[in-house]
C-alpha cells in the first residue's frame, strides 16, 4: 500500500511517501509545489492524507492533490476519527500538526507516556498519556521568531543567521545573539519538559521526542530521548491507515 502524506506548515510543505508503514522518502517543499509533489510520489498512490496549520491553504492543497492524483485526500482535523482522546477544553483549537505528531508518537512509541517537542515556526510541547489521551501542553515562539523580534524591536541588533554557537559567551554581537537564542531557547524547553512531566506523569517514565525543522539546533543539548525528524509524516500515515481499516 503506497501512501502520500503532506503537512502544510507556516513556512514549508513537508511531504513523504510510505510503502505500507515504512517511510521511503520525504522532502520539504518551498517552491514548484505541484512538480515537486509529483516527483516525490513517482506515479500512482493508493492513499493520500494531509494536515495544515494554515487553514486558508488547506482547500487549495486538497484541490491540487485531487488534480494531480484524481482523488480527494483525507484531511486530518480535530473532528477526524483519529483514535486519540483530546483533553483540550476546546479541541477545535488544537493545532492539526500537534494532533498528527501525537498520532505519530503513538505509532512509534506505543503504550508510552510521551512529550513531543516540535521546534518549528513556533515551539510546542504536547503531552500524550500511554492510554492515548492527549493532555495538552505549551507553546512559545520558535527560534527564528526570537531572532526576528530582536531585530524588529531594537535599533541596533541585526538579524542573524541561525546556527548553533560554539560558546555560550559571545565575543561579538552576532554570536552573542545566537547564544542567547539557542541556549535560552534550550533552557526554556528544558524547564517546560521538567515541570510538565511532573505535573502530568509524576514519577512515571516518559519518552521525550524532538522533532520539527529547527530541532537540529538542539541535538547537542541533551533535551530529548529521541529525535524523530519525520514524526508528523508517521502520524499522517497512521491516520490514513486507520481510516482505511475503518472504511
Amino acid at each position: 500500500m503506497k501512501t502520500l502524506v503532506l503537512e502544510q506548515g507556516n513556512s514549508t510543505l513537508f511531504a513523504g511517501v510510505f510503502r505500507d508503514d515504512k517511510l521511503m522518502r520525504s522532502a520539504r517543499i518551498t517552491k514548484n509545489v505541484s512538480a515537486e509533489i509529483d516527483r516525490l510520489a513517482r506515479g500512482k498512490v493508493d492513499r493520500i492524507a494531509l494536515c495544515s496549520v494554515v487553514p486558508k491553504q488547506t482547500p487549495l492543497l486538497a484541490s491540487l492533490i485531487k488534480k494531480l492524483f484524481g482523488s480527494a485526500p483525507l484531511v486530518l482535523t480535530s473532528k477526524s476519527d483519529h483514535g486519540l482522546q483530546v483533553a483540550y477544553e476546546q479541541p477545535a483549537k488544537l493545532g492539526d500538526d500537534r494532533l498528527a505528531n501525537s498520532i505519530g508518537a503513538q505509532k512509534l512509541y506505543p503504550n508510552k507516556n510521551v512529550i513531543v517537542v516540535d521546534c518549528g515556526s513556533a515551539t510546542t510541547l504536547t503531552l500524550l498519556h500511554r492510554d492515548g489521551a492527549l493532555l495538552g501542553g505549551s507553546i512559545l515562539p520558535g527560534v527564528a521568531m526570537w531572532s526576528e523580534i530582536l531585530n524588529q524591536r531594537t535599533a541596533r541588533l541585526p538579524a542573524v543567521s541561525l546556527s548553533s554557537p560554539d560558546k555560550v559567551v559571545g565575543r561579538d554581537t552576532d554570536p552573542a545573539i545566537r547564544s542567547g537564542i539557542i541556549h535560552g531557547h534550550a533552557g526554556a524547553i528544558r524547564e517546560l519538559i521538567s515541570k510538565s512531566r511532573v505535573e502530568a506523569f509524576g514519577r512515571r517514565p516518559v519518552v521525550v521526542i524532538g522533532t520539527g525543522g529547527q530541532v537540529t539546533h538542539f541535538k547537542e543539548q541533551s533535551l530529548f530521548t529521541h529525535i524523530e525528524n519525520e514524526l508528523i509524516l508517521h502520524g499522517l500515515q497512521a491516520f490514513a491507515s486507520r481510516k482505511a481499516s475503518h472504511a
